[in-house]
């Protein structure tokens, strides 16, 4: 009699014990079901990749590699914020693509400075696709989804891994644990070595870019290995890289928007910048080793163009004003 009680009592015990397992496993099974569908996807944050304002290969080789993440995923009414983290260039965050008809149809951030953020908030389910209008080959994508239909595949999932799966919750918790704390491991790791990579100062072409179709047309690249090259070399260079970019950058994205729209305006501008980039070409048979140097062929270049776009205009506008007056 005494061994039955000890035995029933045992017994109460394990069934108790797996009773309260059971419930566990529900409870936490039932909160994996339903806490992304409420908030995981009302909001995410858009930033551009370390560096990404040259075009290394680690960003165009990837697909959607300029802009972290380069998919993101938002239910229609969540938010979407652009957040310019990047240590050295402005971007922007505009929808369509480079070479398409469809720019800023949807939204545009403006140029971001160093540190700017702007949002968007989706009204419909589709693909949208971006990029940086200062470096077109920063491309991203966002994928807008109904709440709804998230809601009920996570439901689905849900009931099905409580009805039949019998992989326990808490390995599963403990492995999806474990792969977020490699994957901001990996993600620190390769943000602390982009960082201590010297990135070239400058960014990208823009307005050359929209006048010959491409950024690896031979202009861009003319003019994208002088200022790597050449000017960046010395520090006067690079001091007048900084100043002339916050000048460049406040107009440019207008410029080459101007140029995607209007086909006409694009050829007055591909005849207008042919003879600064005759002239800048001459910079690639001097030698430039010192301050001094850079400074003196610069300002000789200034001196130049002013005289091409501003001296030989007014010189031709008097004599024909002269000729009229005769």
């Amino acid at each position: 009699m005494k061994f039955l009680c000890i035995y029933t009592s045992n017994l109460s015990m394990k069934t108790k014990a797996i009773c309260s397992f059971f419930v566990l496993f529900a409870i936490v099974a039932g909160i994996g079901a339903t806490t992304p569908a409420a908030f995981a996807q009302t909001e995410v944050t858009i930033t551009p990749d370390l560096g990404s304002g040259v075009p290394t290969d680690d960003c165009i080789d990837v697909e959607y590699g300029c802009y972290i993440p380069g998919i993101a995923r938002v239910d229609v009414g969540g938010k979407v914020i652009f957040s310019n983290t990047d240590s050295e260039f402005a971007h922007t965050f505009t929808s369509g693509t480079p070479a398409g008809d469809d720019v800023m149809d949807i939204f545009d951030s403006g140029l971001l400075a160093v540190g700017g953020m702007d949002e968007w908030i989706p009204e419909t389910a589709g693909e949208f696709p971006y990029f940086c209008m200062i470096h077109p080959w920063m491309q991203g994508l966002i994928i807008v989804q109904e709440a709804a239909a998230e809601e009920e595949i996570m439901e689905g999932e849900g009931e099905e891994l409580v009805g039949g799966e019998e992989v326990m919750e808490e390995e599963v918790v403990e492995e999806v644990m474990e792969e977020e704390v490699v994957e901001e491991v990996m993600e620190e790791e390769t943000m602390m070595d982009e960082t201590e990579v010297t990135e070239e100062e400058g960014g990208g072409c823009l307005i050359a870019t929209a006048t010959f179709g491409s950024e690896l047309a031979p202009q861009v690249q003319q003019l994208r290995e002088l200022r790597d090259n050449t000017i960046l070399s010395t520090e006067s260079g690079t001091a007048f890289m900084t100043g002339f970019n916050q000048f460049y950058y406040s107009f440019s994205p207008m410029v080459a928007d101007l140029e995607r729209e209007n086909p006409v305006f694009k050829e007055v501008m591909k005849l207008t910048l042919t003879p600064m980039l005759s002239s800048l070409s001459l910079l690639n048979y001097v030698d430039i080793d010192s301050e001094q140097e850079m400074l003196g062929y610069g300002i000789s270049l200034i001196l130049l163009n002013i005289g091409m776009y501003v001296g030989i205009p007014a010189f031709g506008i008097l004599k024909l004003y002269q000729f009229r007056k005769n």
